[in-house]
């Protein structure tokens, strides 16, 4: 008489392992968490935020574009709805993000669909992409663990970079207030130099610059800042479409 199989699958036990499968799976990409989340807290430290103010903006609005963007509208005194237009549109990218994701998502419940979407970042798309296309779909337990992970060590890092920027003398800190545009120069030359459409991107760059120097003078900077943005971007958007229509051809 055969003795009853007694390894049944526990689906608590299965969660927690997929769980820490997907912390693993993030821990390649802590480094890049940690550098650009470093940055970010001392930026944010040295624009006149506080440790409050920042620990709830890297952990509730959590993106590092969106949060330097933050930073530098605030303390260029740009109004409220300035700032809530531009981060929205330099985070739309996660709409399509998510979208793509919800193919290997449809088993899912409604509430960790939301919860997956809320903490998705480009670097953990990456690594869920590959995950989804590997195994067919994505255990939200997994994407919890990839998520959490890096949520969490952005948070800590921001808090380190304050911690840094806090023990500066304030001497030091006072000069330091270029670092913000320094650091969107920084972002911006990265992102033109690993980029296969160079000129496009000069072209939109271009067009922004022109629209913010013409219009000095006639309209206030957060007026500017919107149309340079919505303006560039559409221009972007319909030469790279033709492009790819003429590639096509």
């Amino acid at each position: 008489m055969t003795a009853p199989d007694t390894a049944s699958t526990d689906p608590l036990s299965d969660a927690r392992n997929q769980f820490r499968q997907g912390v693993i799976a993030c821990l390649p990409t802590i480094l890049g968490y940690w550098s650009i989340g470093f940055a970010s807290g001392a930026i944010g430290a040295v624009a006149g935020f506080s440790v409050l103010e920042i620990t709830l903006l890297s952990g509730l609005l959590y993106t590092g574009s969106a949060q330097f963007l933050f930073y530098s509208m605030a303390s260029a005194g740009a109004g409220v709805w300035a700032i809530v237009a531009a981060v929205a549109l330099i985070n739309l990218r996660y709409l399509l993000m998510s979208s793509y994701l919800a193919v290997y998502f449809t088993r899912a419940a409604g509430w960790q669909k939301v919860v997956g979407g809320a903490l998705l970042t480009d670097e953990t798309f990456g690594v869920a992409a590959q995950h989804g296309a590997r195994h067919g779909a994505l255990p939200f337990a997994w994407l919890l663990g990839l998520n959490v992970t890096a949520w969490l060590n952005w948070i800590v890092a921001n808090l380190m970079g304050v911690a840094l920027a806090s023990a500066l003398p304030e001497s030091l800190t006072r000069g330091l207030s270029f670092s913000l545009v320094a650091m969107f120069i920084g972002l911006l030359l990265l992102t033109w130099f690993a980029s296969r459409r160079k000129v496009l991107e000069t072209v939109t760059i271009l067009v922004a610059m022109a629209v913010v120097w013409a219009g000095s003078g006639h309209a206030g900077a957060n007026l500017l800042t919107l149309v340079a943005t919505v303006g560039a971007a559409t221009l972007a958007t319909a030469l790279l479409r033709l492009s790819r229509k003429g590639d096509g051809a």
